[in-house]
């Protein structure tokens, strides 16, 4: 019985040799594995921040539908978006509109200083007939980005 004992000393030594080996291997794949998601976390936080889509051209659009008349004028609406991931500064606007019987468009311009990311703003130009009659086209013309 006593060389039963001393075989199970013997083997139970070679055990925990093996059991500290998987320990390890087991610590190893869990710091890669670690490494790996870590990885792809950064990856796409860095792609979700500075993708195609951070930088936009603003968006323009004239309302005529919502023009009011004071006085001797008209108001226009015109709503810009900002689409973008990335705040803009110093937005031009242009406003092209072509009264009854002009041969050419007329042309008014307004600037924005700030406008935010993912935001829009309504700007108002002054015509001096009603919109709703005429051809109206609003576009950015110039901006920063911040």
């Amino acid at each position: 019985m006593s060389e039963a004992r001393g075989q199970g000393k013997g083997s139970g030594g070679a055990g925990e040799g093996r059991r500290l080996g998987r320990r390890l291997a087991e610590w190893v794949s869990v710091a890669v594995s670690a490494a790996l998601i870590l990885g792809l976390v950064v990856f796409l936080v860095v792609a979700g921040l500075t993708g195609p889509e951070g930088s936009m051209v603003p968006e323009a659009r004239a309302l005529p539908d919502r023009a009011e008349r004071h006085g001797d004028v008209w108001v226009l609406p015109v709503r810009v978006k900002n689409q973008g991931r990335q705040m803009l500064s110093d937005l031009g606007v242009e406003l092209l509109y072509t009264p009854p019987g002009a041969p050419q468009p007329e042309r008014v311009e307004a600037t924005i200083d700030y406008l935010g990311k993912r935001s829009e703003q309504e700007v108002y130009f002054y015509v001096p007939v009603d919109p709703r009659g005429m051809s109206v086209e609003a576009r950015a013309l110039h901006f920063q980005v911040k």
